[in-house]
Parts: structure tokens; C-alpha cells; sequence
């Protein structure tokens, strides 16, 4: 069954939800800034992109799970989700929620989610990418997240037997893992109402992942403008081989927040990623034929489900590993430490958190007062708080002889109202009443 057209007389009956789960490095913020940017269009044609700003839906997921990265918290994902509920609730036309960090639920988070929307036809969407680019991807997506796992222990804890003892592997196969997302989040669900996206091959135009989106959500691709959206670019191999010596140095002693803030945010998305020409991290040749296996059973599992499939199941299949029967030399193994080009990574990364040491050390300098020591600050902030607490003093004093003289105007022109009052205090403390002792202990 085809999703119902925004506007369609379909849909009238009953809106529709379209909850984008993920996964995880499969073009989300390209399509997460395609539907923020055309937020108004959308509305113009009957859908709801809710939040009230980029970053509601992240809120929004972590507190259905009640969850925040390791060793920090954020109050304001605190009802975010329910916020977000509440928005779509008041909107008569299609609405869409897309957020990958949703995927990982855990079922008990997920029949919550199902409860809170049953006032529309709940769709479930999950965009999926082939092994071979999703598995560097995500590795160096941890490594901007603080993990010092090393590629090859990485994959290996992935293709285990017993892998959710590895932390590194359940958190990429709660992400990753279609079917078992899917088992999840569309358990309760007709099959046609869940939606695999795939990611096209490389080469593919660059609108293609969006038309099948918007195929998957029933909207006309060509009604929006796409020319402020962009993606999320993994590091690069010498990059990420940089950034994680550098997690290993800093052995998790900077906080989440300010690690967020300056390392990833800054140092990883801004300066290391926008570096010309890196070298691709590429699945060794020897993991090859396992992920082709892989994808193989989970197109196979996705078919058995009848989900609904737009694109072609045969993009799951990872490309072959670089080599001579592809004209190219064999990809260098994630692995083995390129120290020439980590050390070039090494000058630019320095130099660009020296400029931003000097810019915030400026901006300070232009704030009023700032010449002013630190001590005498503290001093003045002293001598300010004193003044306050005697003037609060002096205040409360002065009203204190307002409440008193409203309370004998009270019992002046009103003398019943003291006389109940007093035969209230009687009936409580009257002996043989069960709680009159209770009261009084």
C-alpha cells in the first residue's frame, strides 16, 4: 500500500506519523536539513516537520529513552519528546519525525511511542546503507564520540558470535541493523506501513536519496528546494587516526559537554573534515565477503517481512574491496598508523585551536568590565549580594504590619469568621476523636 499524498482525501480520515528511525550514516542530516529548510513549504502542502529547531528531535529521542551520552545529561531533553507529541497531536495533516538516535529503543520505549501517537496511522521509516561504507562510517563516528577502539578490534567484535558483549558492537547493531530495528519498531505494525529506504550506489545523482524518501512519504520531491541541505562527511583515514590518538591522550578526562563542543563539533566536523582531499577509510578485503553474506541474509529477512522496499534490496551489497583487479592499489588498512600525514592533521588542528583560543580570549576582552580584576569582581559581587539581603529585610519588615492589620480588619468586619475559626480549633482538639492526638504529636 502506497503512503497517503499530504492533502489526499486518503488521509483526511486519519493523519499519519512517519517516524524516521534511521540508521545512522545513511544520509539523515541530508535529509533531516532538507525537511528543516522546506519546513514552511511542507506546511503549505499539509505536512508538519515539528520542533523548534534543528536539533528537537535529538531531544525528543533521547528522552523517550531516558537516556544522554555516557557521564552527562542535558535537562533540556526533559519533555522534549512529550513536546514534540503534543505539536504533531495539533496538527490535522501529515507530520514527519526523523531522528536516528531513535533506533536503539529498547520495545517498552517503543509501545510508549506507539500509545502517544494513536491518534494517527503510525509509519515507520529506515533509510539503510551497504556494509562495506557503513561500517567505516560508523567507526569513525565513534571515534568523534570519545571511543579509542581500533578498527580491526572494532570489526571483529562485530562479526562475534556473542557480540553484545562488546559495547562497541551492540551500539552498531542497535543503530545499524535493519531487521532488527525494524523487529522492533514496526512489531505492532501492518508491513506495508514500514518503509527501507536504500541508499543509492556511489555515483548515483545526488537527489536520488531524496526522491525516494519522499516517495516512501508520499511527497513531490520536486515542490522543495534542496539547495541548503548538506550532509554529514566522515573523516578522513590519517583524520580519524589523529583524532583517535588524540581521545587516548585525553583518556576521558574532559567532560562530555565540553569534549562536544570543541573536540567533536569543532575540531572533528569543522576542521578535520573540511581537510582537502583525505583518504578513504575502506573495508579491509578480508571482511569483504562476510558483509556481502551479511547483507545478503538481511535483504532476504527485509523481503520475508513484505515490508515496503524503495529502491533496490541489490544496493546492500558491498562494493568490492579496492585492489589490482580494480586498477587500484590495494586500501590502506585503517590499521596501520600513517605518522607523516597524522602529523600535518597534528599542525592544522593546533593552529586551528590556537585562532580559537585568541578569538574567545578577544570576545572576553570586549565585554564591559572585563578589564576590571577577577578578585575585585568577586568583591563587588559581595557587597552587592549585602545590600541586596538588607533591603529584602528591610522589606519584608515593612510589610510584616500590612498582614497584621489585614488580619484585625478581617476579624472587624467579619466576626463569624473568627467565631468558626475558634469552634474549628474546638472540634479538633475534642477528646475521643480517633486523629485528635495524631494532629498534635
Amino acid at each position: 500500500m502506497a503512503p497517503p499524498t499530504p492533502g489526499s482525501a486518503a488521509q483526511s480520515a486519519r493523519p499519519a506519523v512517519f517516524l524516521h528511525v534511521g540508521a545512522a550514516k545513511s544520509g539523515t542530516t541530508f535529509l533531516q536539513h532538507a525537511l528543516w529548510h522546506n519546513r514552511h513549504r511542507l506546511r503549505e502542502h499539509g505536512v508538519l516537520y515539528p520542533g523548534s529547531d534543528l536539533a528537537a528531535h535529538v531531544r525528543a529521542a533521547f528522552d523517550l529513552r531516558r537516556t544522554f551520552f555516557r557521564e552527562a545529561s542535558d535537562p533540556a531533553t526533559r519533555g522534549a519528546w512529550r513536546d514534540l507529541v503534543a505539536e504533531a497531536r495539533d496538527w490535522p495533516g501529515t507530520v514527519i519525525i526523523s531522528q536516528e538516535l531513535f533506533a536503539p529503543a529498547r520495545p517498552k520505549w517503543i509501545r510508549q511511542a506507539m500509545a502517544d501517537l494513536d491518534f494517527a496511522d503510525v509509519h515507520v521509516i529506515f533509510t539503510v546503507r551497504d556494509l562495506g561504507r557503513q561500517i567505516p562510517a560508523h567507526w569513525q563516528e565513534d571515534v568523534k564520540n570519545r571511543f579509542t577502539t581500533p578498527f580491526g578490534e572494532f570489526v571483529t567484535a562485530l562479526r562475534r558470535q556473542d557480540w553484545r558483549a562488546y559495547e562497541s558492537a551492540r551500539l552498531f547493531w542497535g543503530l545499524q541493523d535493519p531487521v532488527g530495528v525494524l523487529g522492533r519498531w514496526g512489531a505492532h505494525l501492518p508491513p506495508e506501513r514500514v518503509h527501507v529506504v536504500t541508499l543509492p550506489p556511489p555515483g548515483a545523482p545526488r537527489d536520488l536519496l531524496w526522491k525516494r524518501f519522499c516517495k516512501a512519504t508520499g511527497l513531490v520531491p520536486d515542490a522543495y528546494d534542496l539547495s541548503r541541505t548538506f550532509g554529514n562527511p566522515s573523516l578522513g583515514l590519517s583524520e580519524t587516526q589523529f583524532l583517535l590518538r588524540l581521545n587516548e591522550a585525553l583518556g576521558g578526562r574532559l567532560g562530555w559537554h565540553v569534549y562536544n563542543e570543541d573536540v567533536k563539533l569543532f575540531l572533528a566536523q569543522h576542521v578535520l573534515a573540511g581537510r582537502p582531499h583525505p583518504v578513504k577509510i575502506e573495508l579491509p578485503r578480508e571482511h569483504v565477503r562476510w558483509a556481502t553474506e551479511r547483507a545478503i541474509e538481511t535483504a532476504e529477512a527485509l523481503r520475508a517481512a513484505g515490508y515496503d522496499v524503495v529502491g533496490d534490496l541489490y544496493d546492500l551489497m558491498p562494493a568490492p574491496a579496492s585492489g589490482p583487479a580494480l586498477g587500484r592499489a590495494v586500501a590502506p588498512s585503517p590499521d596501520e598508523p600513517r605518522w607523516a600525514e597524522m602529523a600535518d592533521v597534528g599542525v592544522d588542528a593546533i593552529a586551528a585551536l590556537l585562532r580559537r583560543v585568541q578569538e574567545r580570549r578577544e570576545r572576553g576582552d570586549a565585554v564591559p568590565g572585563a578589564e576590571i580584576p577577577v578578585r575585585d569582581q568577586i568583591d563587588m559581587l559581595r557587597a552587592g549580594s549585602a545590600d541586596l539581603l538588607d533591603t529584602t529585610g528591610r522589606l519584608v519588615q515593612d510589610a510584616a504590619p500590612l498582614v497584621e492589620r489585614a488580619k484585625r480588619n478581617a476579624k472587624e468586619r467579619y466576626p463569624a469568621a473568627g467565631r468558626l475559626r475558634g469552634a474549628y480549633r474546638r472540634i479538633q482538639g475534642r477528646p475521643g476523636r480517633p486523629d485528635a492526638d495524631t494532629r498534635t504529636r
